[in-house]
């Protein structure tokens, strides 16, 4: 295989992928589709694993298929092959990747709402700080002279 073949295989698989999700996750999303990780949440809401356990317990199963075919040559489930569970690796991946990332911009729109509160109750306030900074959970303060909390 030559690198533009390499690349060119690499669009068809990922294409591919993309398809399948847009197929798969008709059926797991939750909330008429606006969920698209719902059916990975629902095992932290059930009490089983975190979700992103969840991800991982998926990803490990398919890791697992892909090992045995390695080691044996061959699969026994007639209806998916080696190359459709390479694909639902490739998409676990961009699910949990989206869901990081959805995840973090989650707690930094938390975070910019908490610090926007912290600024206008402390930093609106005529008063002069004084030497020191107090750290909370992870939040720096600026510790404020004549200023009633």
């Amino acid at each position: 295989m030559t690198r533009d073949e390499l690349f060119q295989y690499h669009s068809e698989i990922c294409n591919e992928a993309k398809e399948l999700m847009s197929l798969k996750n008709r059926d797991y999303a939750g909330n008429g589709g606006l969920e698209p990780f719902a059916n990975f949440t629902r095992v932290e809401s059930m009490g089983i694993c975190s979700t992103e356990q969840g991800f991982m317990v998926r990803l490990t199963d398919k890791m697992s298929r892909i090992s045995s075919f390695l080691d044996s040559g061959k699969l026994h489930v007639d209806n998916e092959s080696f190359r459709d569970t390479i694909v639902d690796v490739i998409n676990y991946m961009v699910l949990l990747s989206a869901y990081i990332k959805e995840k973090d911009s989650h707690e930094d729109q938390q975070l910019h709402l908490f610090d926007s509160e912290l600024n206008h109750r402390f930093v609106g306030v005529d008063a002069e700080p004084t030497e020191g900074i107090v750290v909370a959970d992870g939040y720096s303060f600026a510790l404020l002279s004549n200023t009633e909390c």
